[in-house]
Parts: structure tokens; sequence; C-alpha cells
């Protein structure tokens, strides 16, 4: 039975459904227990498309979060559990309650909608680093924009469950008459800093990969070094470290965090260097000293023949009274 449950995902404006998205299968494929999946799959329109489109397409998904991880909420009951569909909505629901920063100590509560700085504490249940940073800012520091409105936004102006995972894209820096998300607050000179912040976690980004690329060649050739192996064993960890850092949208702190980063890719990249010349030096070293050794046996085979053709060859011509006289 389809039951007619309220969105246990509906803090945005409602809006026309997403377009469909290619998911691989049915979501409850994935998580046949969740009673939220299951339930919500069933429902039409917009409470069904917040799961089969938006949710199932989402990097949440793709990690295996699911509605309760973020919602709270009850996913293991069933409602064959339960009377009636109401009953079942209840439990599942589990106390829904919209104050949220009221019960920030009770996981389990349902949350439907949160709003302004709430965002921040509802996403940092799992972002908790990024959340402090967000926290810090002036974004933060005003309620707005919130994580959805980067990280949640559609092109038509409204928020999705489709979350994608983090990208430089995200940064918007169009302008406001090219329907820019940063520029209908913010005027050129900021937009100009945003799109500097954008090629600094650009160009970090990647010396961070070629730094690794550099250093897992230099552990090929036998060099090993606790500070420059960071970028190389860490690299995942510094490039998350850095998107954090892009959350305080203090640039001070980025471009030193990126300084940090830049120097240690350019010392990877200096050693790097280095030891491929003494490698290739040594290589040719290694060529040299075989054609050296090959000459050397070439010219002693070259005797040994000259020798036998014709010194032992010559020997066998002499009469004896030749070869008496020669001895004496």
């Amino acid at each position: 039975m389809s039951l007619p449950l309220h969105a246990a995902i509906i803090w945005f404006a409602a809006g026309p459904p997403a377009p469909a998205t290619a998911t691989g299968g049915k979501p409850s494929d994935r998580f046949p227990t969740n009673a939220c999946v299951v339930c919500h799959e069933q429902q039409a329109g917009r409470l069904g498309d917040l799961t089969r489109v938006e949710w199932a397409s989402s990097v949440h998904s793709a990690a295996g979060v699911t509605c309760d991880s973020c919602h709270g909420g009850n996913a293991s009951v069933r409602a064959e559990q339960f009377e009636s569909p109401e009953a079942f909505k209840q439990a599942s629901h589990a106390n829904r309650d919209s104050r949220f920063l009221a019960f920030q100590d009770q996981p389990d509560r349902f949350v439907g909608r949160v709003r302004g700085r709430e965002v921040s504490y509802f996403c940092g249940k799992c972002h908790g680093l990024v959340k402090e940073k967000h926290l810090g800012s002036p974004h933060g520091d005003n309620g707005d924009p919130t994580c959805l409105y980067c990280h949640a936004r559609r092109e038509d102006g409204y928020t999705t469950h489709a979350i994608q995972p983090a990208s430089l894209d995200i940064i918007d820096t169009r302008g406001r008459e090219e329907g820019g998300r940063c520029s209908p607050c913010h005027q050129a000179p900021t937009m100009r800093a945003v799109a500097q912040i954008r090629n600094t976690l650009a160009q970090t980004s990647a010396q961070i990969e070629t730094a690794a690329a550099q250093y897992d060649a230099l552990a090929s050739l036998g060099y090993r070094s606790i500070e420059l192996s960071g970028l190389h064993e860490h690299g995942r960890e510094v490039l998350s470290r850095l998107r954090r850092t892009f959350h305080s949208f203090d640039m001070r702190e980025i471009n030193n965090f990126a300084g940090e980063i830049q120097s240690l890719a350019e010392q990877t990249a200096r050693t790097h260097d280095l030891l491929e010349r003494v490698h290739h030096m040594r290589r040719r070293q290694t060529v040299v000293g075989l054609a050296v050794s090959a000459f050397l046996l070439a010219f002693v085979a070259l005797l040994l023949y000259y020798k036998h053709a014709f010194c032992l060859e010559h020997a066998d011509t002499q009469s004896p009274s030749d070869r008496a006289r020669q001895a004496g």
C-alpha cells in the first residue's frame, strides 16, 4: 500500500520535479530494509522524486548515507508491524519536531526542515570541520547563504537532494546577468577575489596531484622522505583540508595553507628533478661501462682470432730446421 507520508526530507521550498536520472535500479534494491527509502520510493510526485530521482543520483546515496542518517527518525520499522499507516508514519518519523537546535543531543528525532544557521549544524553532524569553518565565515555568521545554496541548488533556483561530489564548479564566478550564484550579493571587487580563490584552489589541487606522482616516482628509485610523503600518501586528506579552509572565506588563511602546499610541491619537484638527473647519469655511466666492456671483449676476441688464424698457422708451415734455428 502507498502511504501518504509527508516528506522526510522537505527542508526546501517546493518546486517542479527534477528531471529523471538513471540510477541503475531502484533505491530500495540497495536499501531494502530502510523504511524511509522503501516508503518514499512508492510515493507519487514530489515525495517520490526526492528518493527515486534526486537522492538516488547523489553522492550521499553512493556513499550509503540514507535519509535517516541526516534527518533522524526510525528507519528500522516495518509497515506490517502497525495497525494503521498513521501509526507507522508516527513511528518512523519518531517524534517529529522542526525545532532542530533544541534537540541536537537526540539524534533519533526526526528533523524535516531547517533554515539559516541551523543548516550548518544539520550538515555538520557529518561535516563537522567544514561546519566550524563555515560558521566562522561571513556567510555562517549571517546564516545565509547556507550549505544548501551552493551544494544543493538547481539551475532553476530550487534546492535538490541530488548533491554531487565537491568540485571547483561549485565556486560560481559568473556575473549576475549570466545567472551566477554569488554575484547577486557580491560586487565586482569581491567577485574578482572569488575568482582568485578559485584559481588558487585549482592550481593547488594540481600541485598536489603532480607532487604525489613525482613522489611515487622517487619511491620507485628508493627515495623516502617523511616530509615530502604527505602530499603523496595523504593527498586526499590535504585536498580535503584545503576545501575546508576555503569555507572560511579568509584569503589570508587560504593563501597561507596554499603556500604550505606549494612549498612542499616545489621541494618535491626539486628533489624529483635532482634524483632524475642522478638516475640518468648512472644509466649513462652504465651504458658507457657496458660499451667499454664490450669493446675490450671484442678486442680480446680479435687478438685470439689473430693468434689462432695467423700466428699458429705460420708456426705450422715452418720447417724443423727453421724452428730449431729460432729456438737456438
